[in-house]
């Protein structure tokens, strides 16, 4: 009976894999998604949340052959650490990488979605060995199918802040752009002040969509789209680039670029209809 659980679990395991592997190869650029994982092993991006669910992962599949139940407690435990420690200040990445940032960021933790729901599998399987084979297969199926559910409503909401952020990034650049060109023409025109005010409310909705967390709705558990220390120079560069009006401030000259790095990352996450 063991040998069917585990058979169970791991069959589950797999499905919901292989569907979290294709919905975001899908959702990356051709290439990206193994791109990713080269930068992340380049860079040796590991920190202690990593550590601890590999080590979950390898431990669970280890003690799986032996205590089913063991197995998903330690799978289940060591996911959801992964869960809630996303990405923070102390681990840098840089508007260079935002691309496959957002999509390793996207890729781990429907991973460890998946992770938490296959260890559930493993803890009511090993609690309950001596359940028949219909009610094994309902809990999970239904394990995995709140899995993907998860699974696809992080991805939707990955793709939706990242549409909301290329909008609003290319509404900063273009209000930018007309209080530039009056400002070039006269300094001391009546209408500078007008696009001023839009200048900073443009500012004000990108500041809101970039504090906005990647995959979760959470502060605590969310992850942003730019490190903090980024995040908040170019809210301020952009704040001065405002009161300023002209083009060829350093500020501006500042902030420009990185703007246009952050509408080209974002835009290939774009998706009107997520």
């Amino acid at each position: 009976m063991a040998s069917i659980d585990l058979l169970l679990a791991l069959l589950t395991g797999l499905v919901s894999l292989s569907t979290v592997l294709t919905s975001w190869a899908r959702a990356c650029n051709q290439g990206e998604a193994w791109k990713s994982l080269r930068w992340i092993w380049q860079r040796r991006r590991l920190t202690l949340r990593s550590i601890i669910a590999g080590i979950g992962i390898g431990v669970a599949i280890f003690v799986a052959f032996s205590d089913l139940l063991l197995a998903g407690i330690v799978l289940a435990s060591s996911e959801f650490v992964r869960l809630l420690n996303p990405r923070g200040s102390g681990q840098a990445w840089t508007l260079k990488d935002l691309n496959l940032h957002v999509a390793s960021e996207a890729f781990f933790h429907c991973l460890a979605l998946v992770g938490v729901a296959v260890g559930l599998i493993g803890v009511a399987l090993g609690a309950f060995p001596d359940l028949e084979t219909g009610p094994q297969i309902t809990i999970s199926l239904t394990l995995v199918i709140t899995a993907l559910v998860a699974v696809n409503k992080s991805m939707a909401r990955t793709r939706k802040l990242c549409t909301e952020i290329s909008k609003r990034t290319s509404s900063v650049i273009r209000d930018f752009a007309e209080l530039h060109e009056v400002y070039d023409k006269d300094k001391k025109d009546e209408k500078l002040a007008v696009l001023k005010r839009n200048c900073l409310n443009d500012v004000d909705g990108l500041t809101r969509a970039l504090a906005t967390r990647l995959n979760t709705g959470y502060r605590i558990f969310g992850t942003l789209i730019l490190p903090p220390s980024t995040f908040r120079r170019l809210i301020a560069e952009l704040r001065v680039a405002t009161k300023v009006g002209d083009r060829k401030s350093v500020p501006w000259r500042e902030a420009a670029p990185k703007l246009q790095k952050i509408r080209r990352a974002c835009g290939r996450w774009t998706d009107e209809m997520a």
